[in-house]
């Protein structure tokens, strides 16, 4: 075997363990009625530290970007990071500590990791759900491992927008607590400024209801599948130019894109509409509309989606996409809750051990 085949069939070993526990506890949620949070934080924290040190200890052969990586741990002192000075300084930081590329890995696998763990913590200071089952909808869902193998700077962002928009969620008046998190995003991937930006847009813009973000989601979406994209707005491009230009010729112009596909993706647009489907089911019925902070994270959605289809004309979308992934499984939370008339645990986590299976198959068909 070589040594992909050997990472993924170790991965897919740890995953079924997790899936295995996930259903065991999903089934005492839904037929127990308990939620069990303490044992579920606990073997939670085993999973990831196990996932942690199989992502970290990679081969440099594992992830189209790890050789990449390497290079730039390597040469950083010539290399050119822009704004994401955090992430210059956390190699410095290495670099005092050892010169093996093998720890820095493992150094950016652990902050990936637990911070999203980190996240589910302050998640659930203000959500009652299952511990151990937000974090299988974490792992089951497949940019999870893109994001711990591939695209690890943009990980490290991402986990960091999800603690910010918990702290948010946790107490919006201490500033700091939810604007630290989203410096240090912006200071690893720097098209986490437009994150921020629309973050900032949905918290000043509070009256705006959840029908304004619906129709946002709608209209964007027709706009994309009619070909009309970012590319239309020139003169932001040109702002968003003096924020980073390496990465806005990277991602907006397409260097270094190979082959890379772009167009319409249906497939994109039928996940995330298919997931808003299942939001508005969670909000309408599950939550009866009440909860103001699930809805918060709901207009966060639908806002990122909008955003995400109007890159699809251009070369690596997907990475645009993962903005709006990260945040599924704080939306799917409340099917994690013990309530005393419906049952939903159980068959959600088979949904995710479906997308799990389907998305490993598509990928490798």
């Amino acid at each position: 075997m070589n040594p992909l085949d050997i990472f993924n069939l170790k991965y897919f070993v740890i995953y079924s363990v997790f899936a295995f526990a996930a259903v065991i506890f999903a089934m005492y949620i839904d037929i127990k009625k308990k939620q069990y949070n303490n044992i579920s934080i606990f073997l939670t924290s085993l999973f990831f530290l196990l996932v942690i040190f199989h992502f970290g200890f990679r081969d440099l052969e594992i992830g189209s970007d790890t050789e990449m990586y390497k290079w730039m741990f390597l040469t950083y002192s010539n290399t050119d990071f822009g704004i994401q000075l955090i992430f210059k300084y956390l190699i410095i930081i290495v670099h005092v500590f050892t010169n093996n590329h093998q720890y820095f890995l493992l150094i950016i696998s652990f902050l990936y990791i637990s911070v999203i763990f980190w996240s589910i913590t302050i998640y659930l200071q203000s959500f009652k759900s299952n511990f151990l089952l937000i974090g299988f909808a974490f792992i089951s869902l497949f940019f999870f491992r893109q994001l711990g193998i591939n695209i690890i700077r943009q990980g490290v962002s991402l986990a960091f927008v999800l603690l910010a928009v918990n702290y948010y969620i946790k107490n919006n008046k201490n500033i700091k607590s939810w604007a630290l998190p989203f410096i240090i995003a912006v200071g690893f991937h720097s098209a986490t400024v437009i994150i921020f930006l629309i973050f900032i847009f949905i918290v000043l813009v509070k009256k705006a209801t959840l029908k304004f973000y619906y129709c946002w989601y709608i209209i964007l979406l027709i706009i994309s599948a009619f070909g009309g994209s970012i590319l239309s707005l020139g003169q932001f491009l040109n702002y968003f130019l003096v924020v980073d230009s390496n990465r806005t010729n990277y991602y907006i112009k397409g260097e270094g894109a190979g082959e890379y596909v772009v167009g319409f993706k249906a497939q994109f647009a039928a996940f995330n509409t298919i997931f808003l489907l299942i939001f508005s089911f969670i909000n309408y019925r599950v939550l009866k509309n009440e909860d103001e902070n699930y809805k918060m994270l709901l207009k966060y959605y639908m806002a990122i989606s909008g955003l995400f289809f109007m890159m699809f004309q251009i070369p690596f979308s997907d990475r645009w996409g993962v903005m709006t992934w990260a945040i599924i499984p704080f939306l799917v939370a409340p099917l994690f809750t013990v309530r005393k008339n419906d049952r939903y645990a159980l068959s959600t986590v088979l949904f995710f051990i479906f997308i799990f299976v389907f998305f490993n198959i598509y990928n490798n068909s």
